[in-house]
């Protein structure tokens, strides 16, 4: 039997090597095959491991971002409540006697349509109320009646008359200073939101790099190779000076953006009656006419040096105000971190967030304002012809007529002064609100989320 199975093999010699060499093939190829599958089941759920800590990180450092400018708002919002006081001008305003002996005047309505701005508005902003009369006295070229003054007071009253001004005259300011902080408010709350976003995402990739850079650094060689331009990593002073920035902003910056605000706005308010009714689209119109005119003052141009301490001078007012020296700042990664974020700012890539950012703020803004504009009444239609049998047949005159009745339906119309009190609050709330739902409605922009994430993961920081 053994000499037979001898006999088979010699016989079928070069097959069976064939088909020995062709089952090896098989088997080692096999093995290469799942060593191969377990290998990039290791590396995929390597990557995925990195992706999530990397998303992980990121969701964090927005988190953050929302948290830090929610304590620099504060501060804020203290400066521009100061500077653009409209509850002072109401105070002034409520200082000025009424006349004894006011004279009828023909335009009964516009004075009915003056005097429908509610006090109690003017509350919310923790301001002293306007009664009725307030609203209603403020005619164009009137003046208060002088009260009888003291025989040793007549000099003193004399002379502090020129001085005073008439209540259209502070009406006019604060028309144009409730518009003026509500837009300062939207700006600047964009502004600074960009700012934070851009100063955390940077430091938060560096951070990042920083840790790889730890795990995986050879102990005999201080470099490690990683993508991108990774040339040093980010002291805690470094980190702390470049964090401070915002202080110029916070405190400086935000001053020339008021200034550019309140020349466009004039510009847009001033030739607006205080009693003129306007619709909500026309209100929405004056505020998009101002955001255009900031524009073609060249707001653009200058937001480099509202977010940033640039030129000799500015540097050296921001080293003074923080006790700072040039040595300890303007360090090579400082310098580097500078330079990156400048070039954000001055990327279209900022224009176009901020821009979407104002959009969206203001487009909330008139969404809240329009509570203030009541729903119009539906216009009464006629009933249809009876016919001889009883019956109603559509009149097709009518029906036309009626149709376009309907779709021409007269939009609400609100007296400017009855919106003033919504408005100057609403600035209030851009910048205090708790919860404040316009800080959170920015931060979760699709636009804002899109430059933190390229800021994150650029290779250099600055595209």
């Amino acid at each position: 039997m053994l000499d037979g199975a001898w006999n088979f093999v010699r016989r079928h010699q070069r097959k069976l090597a064939i088909t020995a060499g062709i089952v090896g093939g098989i088997y080692y190829s096999g093995r290469l095959l799942v060593n191969r599958v377990v290998e990039m089941q290791a590396v995929s759920a390597k990557e995925r491991a990195s992706k999530e800590n990397i998303r992980r990180r990121f969701d964090q450092n927005q988190n953050d971002c929302l948290f830090t400018i929610m304590s620099l708002l504060p501060e804020l919002s203290e400066q521009v409540l100061r500077e653009v006081d409209v509850e002072r001008l109401i105070t002034e305003l409520r200082t000025i006697h009424r006349p004894q002996m006011p004279s009828p005047r023909p335009d009964s309505s516009a004075g009915e349509a003056w005097e429908g701005s509610s006090s109690n508005a003017w509350s919310a902003n923790r301001s002293p109320s306007l009664s009725v009369a307030d609203c209603g006295s403020a005619e164009p070229g009137s003046t208060p009646a002088p009260s009888t003054p003291q025989p040793d007071t007549v000099q003193s009253s004399h002379l502090a008359e020129p001085s005073r001004r008439t209540k259209v005259e502070i009406w006019e300011d604060i028309k144009l200073q409730s518009f003026a902080r509500t837009l300062i408010a939207v700006y600047s709350e964009s502004l600074l939101t960009m700012l934070v976003h851009i100063q955390l995402n940077m430091v938060g990739r560096s951070t990042y790099l920083d840790s790889v850079a730890g795990k995986l650094a050879d102990p005999n060689d201080g470099q490690v190779s990683l993508e991108g331009r990774y040339e040093s990593r980010l002291s805690a002073a470094d980190e702390q000076n470049f964090l401070m920035l915002s202080w110029w902003f916070l405190n400086r910056g935000w001053r020339q953006l008021m200034a550019q605000i309140m020349a466009a706005t004039s510009h847009c308010i001033r030739p607006l009656p205080l009693k003129e009714r306007v619709t909500h689209r026309e209100l929405a119109a004056l505020f998009k006419g101002i955001n255009w005119k900031l524009r073609e003052n060249g707001l653009e141009q200058s937001l480099t040096t509202m977010l940033l301490p640039l030129g000799d001078e500015n540097v050296t007012d921001y080293l003074a105000s923080n006790l700072l020296t040039a040595n300890q700042v303007f360090t090579p990664v400082f310098v580097r971190l500078l330079d990156q974020m400048r070039d954000i700012i001055e990327s279209t890539d900022f224009v176009y967030v901020l821009n979407s950012c104002i959009d969206r703020l203001t487009a909330q803004l008139l969404e809240t304002l329009q509570e203030s504009f009541p729903e119009p009444l539906p216009m009464p239609s006629a009933p249809l012809l009876p016919t001889v049998d009883g019956e109603s047949v559509p009149d097709l005159e009518g029906v036309v007529r009626e149709f376009e009745e309907f779709s021409a339906l007269p939009e609400s119309r609100v007296v400017v002064v009855q919106l003033l009190p919504r408005i100057a609050r609403e600035g209030h709330q851009i910048l205090n609100g708790v919860p404040n739902h316009y800080l959170e409605n920015v931060c979760a922009s699709r636009e804002m989320q899109a430059l933190s994430a390229a800021v994150y993961t650029a290779e250099d920081a600055a595209q």
